[in-house]
């Protein structure tokens, strides 16, 4: 359900504009990547973000200004799951149903009542119990250790060399809104535990993105429709045979990783070395990429070195090449 309001349509603005000023971002400041992931491993997993930009969601399901989370049932769409947040802290405002789009007091109104129908959420919250907003009603609240700072949005195109994140943060909480919820009332945990938890899980998912792309680009390079069914891996054997010429012609244009480690650039300048005008930037990229795979399966170099020499060996010459 889209909304119309005052709210959406200023920060749909904001974020266009060809330069901005820090006191113009208000609520979208940002909760720092390795935090969020902390967070979500003490309390989550997390199925949705339930206040975003659009730009800043941490989950691959979240509401933005335009949804308006207030006027969303989320019991019915997190169905088991938990809820994140990191919510708005501007005055009350409401969309033009007259529906509260914002307001601490409404938010925390809000979890109270999601909460008493079933759901489960997590509020990463400013740590100052003495607001009237704070959430006595929350079924737990975790103090954080350490000032909380939080980010930019990736939007923000600074106006000025004035207009520069401060250093200032402020105390933090995790405040939880389950009421199967077994634990204490209240907890501590450091920041610098929450960024190195989530920081471990940053690391695991990037390991695993790059071994999926890896795996693959290199599927694609391995199979041959014209000798096997269409997913089936080849042998080793026939691998080294592989036409790279065929294979540049088969896989469709996309923007090429132009980072490869180290290891990877060195055994393909060896390969085109004893290869003389062999090199393009598509064979190039063609055997970075076969490299990197032979690589995380742990494949010799030597090994490697001899099956790029055979790939390159059927390659036209490029001073002949038509």
């Amino acid at each position: 359900m889209s909304v119309n309001s005052q709210y959406a349509s200023a920060l749909r603005a904001l974020k266009t504009k060809q330069a901005h000023l820090l006191e113009e971002v208000g609520d979208q400041w940002c909760t720092p990547e390795d935090l969020f992931w902390g967070i979500n491993a003490v309390f989550g997993p997390f199925d949705i973000d339930l206040f975003t930009d659009g730009d800043n969601a941490h989950c691959a399901r979240y509401y933005t200004a335009e949804d308006n989370a207030l006027a969303q049932d989320w019991t019915a769409e997190l169905n088991g799951g938990k809820g994140f947040a990191n919510p708005p802290y501007s005055r009350p405002c409401k969309d033009e149903d007259g529906n509260d789009m914002t307001g601490m007091v409404t938010i925390m109104n809000k979890a109270k009542a999601e909460r008493d129908k079933g759901a489960k959420m997590a509020f990463l919250i400013r740590g100052v119990p003495s607001e009237t907003w704070w959430p006595e009603q929350a079924d737990h609240i975790c103090f954080i250790k350490g000032r909380v700072g939080f980010k930019l949005p990736d939007w923000f195109i600074p106006a000025n060399d004035k207009q520069k994140a401060s250093s200032a943060a402020f105390a933090g909480a995790v405040v939880i809104f389950d009421k199967e919820w077994r634990g204490g009332p209240i907890s501590y945990i450091h920041r610098d535990s929450l960024r190195a938890q989530g920081k471990k899980l940053l690391d695991m998912i990037e390991v695993a993105a790059e071994k999926k792309a890896a795996s693959y680009i290199t599927g694609t390079i391995e199979t041959r429709p014209d000798t096997a069914e269409q997913g089936t891996q080849i042998g080793e054997f026939e691998a080294e045979q592989i036409d790279i010429e065929e294979q540049i012609a088969k896989v469709p244009a996309e923007p090429a990783n132009s980072v490869w480690p180290t290891e990877v650039l060195t055994l393909v300048e060896q390969a085109f070395s004893a290869n003389p005008n062999t090199k393009t930037e598509l064979r190039q990229q063609m055997l970075c990429e076969r490299v990197n795979q032979r690589l995380l399966d742990n494949v010799l170099n030597h090994h490697i070195i001899a099956e790029l020499n055979n790939m390159l060996a059927r390659c036209e010459q490029v001073e002949d090449a038509a």
